[in-house]
């Protein structure tokens, strides 16, 4: 145990030695013993203790505690939810958007009528002038491409 390592562990810990470091204890003690700098450092430490110890300690009032509960940050709900998934956030809304694309699709084609098996066929009606006519089969209605563009 060198004096620079017991400075840090009074600063940190104080000058009782049950706070001290396990590991370190025994060592911090023994320099104690036999060094009259160290031993001096922990008188030091020990009345610095004393002195915080005598001093009077009140709780907390209501106000103080309501604004620092209101200043502390708040996790959002993706970080409650999905703790670790940071990276995959734009991954993630991307595909909910794609699934609710498609629902809405979907739900559109239920209410128009249409299904995957409507073909539609590109054809030139005789006396239309090379004009291009486009319309699903089996209807009889016609649609024309300047109507489409």
């Amino acid at each position: 145990m060198k004096i620079e390592r017991l400075a840090e562990i009074l600063d940190a810990y104080g000058g009782d030695p049950l706070r001290w470091p396990e590991a370190e204890r025994l060592a911090a003690q023994g320099l104690a013993a036999r060094d009259p700098r160290a031993a001096a450092m922990v008188a030091e430490a020990e009345a610095l203790d004393a002195l915080f110890d005598a001093a009077p300690v009140e709780a907390p009032s209501a106000a103080l505690m309501a604004r620092v509960l209101a200043r502390r940050p708040r996790p959002s709900l993706w970080r409650e939810i999905f703790p670790e998934m940071s990276a995959w956030r734009p991954a993630v809304g991307f595909a909910l958007a794609l699934v609710v694309g498609v629902g809405v699709q979907s739900a559109a084609a239920d209410r128009l009528g249409l299904t995957m098996e409507d073909e539609t066929e590109i054809s030139s009606e005789e006396g239309a002038s090379n004009t291009d006519v486009l319309g699903p089969l089996g209807s009889g209605e016609t649609i024309y491409e300047e109507d489409v563009l």
